[in-house]
Order: C-alpha cells, then structure tokens, then sequence
C-alpha cells in the first residue's frame, strides 16, 4: 500500500513539473493538411498525442476481447458438456451394474462425443452390447474404441478377444488373438486367453507349440499349468500306442522341462503309462526314487496300483513306510491293496478300517466293502457299501494301526 502511494505521488510530481518545464519553453505545433492548418501549444498536442494513444489502445483491448468472445462461451458450453458426460457415464456404469443394458448402452454412447476419453464409453457399451447377445453391435463398438483411441489399440483387442471367449466365440477369439500376438508375443493376459480358446477347440498341437511361452512366462497358475501338461502327457503317449517300450515312454518323459519333471501330478502319469505298458519293474524303481526325493501322496496311490510277482516286493516298502507315517490314509489305502495281492487278509483288513476312518475317499469305502465279503460278514460289508455311497457316516477314529 505504501509503495503504491510513494508512486502515485511520484507520477504527480513528474506531472507537475513537465507541465511547468513546457510553459517556461513556449513554442508552438503547427500541422497543415491541404488547405487545413492546425497550431497549438506544444504541451496541448503532446497531451492530445497521449490521449488518442490511450484511446486506441482502449479500442484495441475492447476488440481482442470481442475476438475470444465465442471461444468463450464455446469453452463454457464444452466445459457444461464434459460436466454432462461425466454424469452420463457415472449413470451408464451404474444401469449396467443393475442389468439394464439397452438403457446403458443408449446413455453411454449419447454423451461418448463429450466425453474427454471416449474410448471407455465405447468399451462400456459394448460390454452392454455383449449382455443383450448382440455380437455385431458389440463388435462395432469396438472398433469404434479403436479408431477413438488408437493407442489403446491393445487393451481394446484384450477385452475384445475376452468377450469374444466369454460367448464361446472360440474360431474368432484365436483370430483376434493370433493378431494382437503379433504386437504383444509376451503378454500374460493375451497367452491366457489363447491357452484357453486352444483347451476348448482341442486343439492339442496350438497347445503344444504355446507351451513353451507359457512355460516361459509363468501365465497359468501351477494347477492349471499341470493339468495342461498332464493332458499333453497324455496325448504323447498315447500316440505311442499299446506296444510301446520303457524306453520310447522314457523318450517322451525326458522331453519335458527338468523342473516339470518335478511335478507329482506328471511323475504319477508317467509311472501308470510304465504299468500300462507292463514295466512294473521299471515303474516301481521310479516310484521309489522319487517318493525317497519328495513324498507325495499321487506317487503313493500310483504304487499301490503296482502288480508285482512276488507281491511282497510292492508291499514290503509300504509296510516299513506306514511305520513313519501310520496316520497317512492314502498310504494306507496302497498298502492295503498290496495286502490283498499278498492275501494278507488281516492286515488289509486293519490298514482299510484305520484309512477309511481317515478320509472320506468312497474308494476306501468299496474296497472295504469288498473284503468283508471276502470274510464272509455281509452286514459290515452293506454299511461299508453305504459309506461309499454317502448313506452312512464313517467310522470313528480309531487308534494307531495294528501290525
């Protein structure tokens, strides 16, 4: 405040004296135009020159205002539609939430061409489009998602190739995917998508050639990454047919991955492939390497299926087994089932009742049943048989296992 006033006085004091300096020098201006001729003081037409010099800057200050008049009220009346399209959305969002998809489809695309990232309209409504089963209207949306953002070109062929997965649009979801692969090889999103399309079409050799990738990328979680491999496993040596030897199996069981061969889920296909192509020799030295390296209970049960001459070479090792683990109702069940091969009827007997009273697996229950009619005690034998179906409870748990 005080530097304005020192200033204000300034400016009148310089006023004053140039007003005095001018009066003391006299003097005139005279300026003739044609046969005009105008004369005055030199003060008065150094005031006039200041004053039109004023006037017109005031002139040119009122006419750029005038100039961004219009682009004014087109700045206000854009700003009210974005204001409007916010809303719109917000109320799209909430009547696709409530399953109104024709009314949230007609609310996002009107204010799509106010919205400041129209792209996401566009996805919206196609989502809406994709619950009314209109598969051409979601498909337009889309591309018109695309041509509104062309760097979200990605995202865009993402959610596209997900609904199209999500009807079972299998044929195009590939289509779609196979060309976003080509911009994005690496993508867990798009390689999941594509594993699963390839699962629902059968189409075991795309699943092998993605394999790799998935491998790679550690797309799938570990349960579906092992059932994936198990079924290719499978089909591998299947194609082996009914005579192949321990060493085509073995052939096809080094292929894999040195950590996929880790997995108990494939170690146990492979052992039962060996028993299949009767190598139970071969089959059971595995079985036993492995379970020495990491006990799992898939390998157990895969070693009670082992067919032995003489059984006790697969009956034995489980005997000294449930010595450590005498609670382990999986191994109880193989050893039971060695037992009977060995007719060790007892002993079947007392690993079955201490299993089943362990677990509800009906397996148990059914081969239960069975010895008791070996036995000749057909009403133990009917309640086991009602255990396996889900009819009775199962047995009380009992004590430690009698040898």
């Amino acid at each position: 405040m005080m530097r304005r006033t020192l200033s204000l006085l300034g400016l009148l004091l310089l006023s004053v004296g140039g007003a005095l300096w001018f009066e003391r020098q006299g003097g005139f201006v005279m300026v003739r135009v044609g046969d005009l001729t105008l004369q005055s003081s030199l003060f008065v037409a150094l005031a006039a020159v200041v004053v039109v010099w004023v006037l017109a800057a005031v002139v040119a200050s009122l006419v750029r205002r005038l100039r961004h008049v219009p682009d004014r009220i087109r700045g206000r009346l854009g700003q009210r539609r974005g204001i409007r399209a916010r809303h719109e959305l917000v109320e799209g969002l909430i009547e696709l939430a409530e399953g109104r998809y024709a009314l949230a489809e007609k609310r996002l695309e009107s204010s799509a061409g106010a919205a400041r990232l129209p792209v996401f309209n566009h996805l919206l409504s196609a989502l809406a489009a994709q619950r009314r089963g209109d598969w051409k209207r979601r498909d337009d949306l889309l591309a018109e998602a695309d041509a509104a953002e062309p760097r979200a070109r990605l995202a865009v062929g993402l959610v596209q190739a997900r609904l199209q997965v999500e009807a079972a649009q299998w044929e195009q979801a590939l289509a779609t995917l196979g060309w976003l692969r080509k911009e994005a090889p690496r993508n867990h999103r798009l390689l999941a998508l594509m594993a699963r399309a390839l699962q629902a079409l059968e189409d075991e050799a795309g699943l092998e050639a993605l394999l790799p990738d998935l491998r790679r990328e550690a797309v799938l979680p570990d349960d579906e990454m092992t059932a994936l491999e198990a079924q290719l496993l499978e089909r591998r040596l299947a194609a082996l047919g009914p005579n192949a030897g321990a060493d085509a199996l073995a052939q096809v069981w080094k292929a894999l991955p040195r950590g996929r061969q880790r997995d108990p889920g494939l170690r146990a296909r492979y052992a039962r492939a060996l028993i299949e192509a009767d190598c139970p020799a071969t089959a059971e030295r595995q079985l036993r390497r492995w379970l020495k390296d990491r006990w799992a209970s898939e390998l157990v049960e895969v070693y009670g299926e082992l067919e032995m001459d003489p059984p006790q070479r697969a009956y034995n090792p489980l005997a000294n087994w449930l010595k450590e683990r005498p609670e382990d109702p999986t191994l109880l069940h193989a050893a039971a089932r060695q037992a009977i091969r060995c007719a060790l009827w007892g002993q079947a007997r007392s690993y079955l009742e201490a299993a089943t009273a362990r677990s509800s697996d009906p397996a148990i229950d059914r081969l239960l049943a069975e010895l008791y009619e070996r036995l000749d005690e057909p009403e133990k034998a009917r309640l086991a048989y009602r255990r396996a179906l889900g009819l009775a409870p199962t047995l009380a748990l009992e004590g430690p296992v009698k040898r």
